[in-house]
């Protein structure tokens, strides 16, 4: 069973290697902006995720927590405001900066 999936992983390389070369060919620029796809790197859904779920707890759990320990309103405000805005707003920023960057991640 191991085999089979290192056979259809080589297969599927082979495959990717040839459609670069075949784009290469017709845009070289293209290539620069592709890279072969690795195991364990995380996808752009992925770093979307990570990187909303980050700033939400950076920018919005935290000064919310500090605020309300500390009395201090600005803070409370600062955090509220990130806490409802950074789960949607950071995902929807890097997928679009990643789409940029590299437009064949997923």
């Amino acid at each position: 069973m191991e085999q089979d999936d290192e056979i259809r992983r080589r297969v599927a390389d082979d495959r990717f290697a040839a459609l670069v070369r075949a784009l290469e060919q017709e845009d070289p620029r293209f290539v620069r902006r592709v890279s072969a796809p690795t195991r364990g790197r995380l996808s752009a859904g992925g770093l979307m995720v990570f990187g909303g779920l980050v700033a939400t707890v950076v920018l919005g759990a935290l000064p919310l927590v500090l605020g309300l320990h500390l009395g201090v309103p600005a803070l409370v405000v600062i955090g509220a405001v990130g806490c409802v805005a950074l789960p949607v707003g950071v995902p929807i920023l890097l997928g679009t900066v990643l789409r940029r960057m590299r437009p064949l991640l997923r």
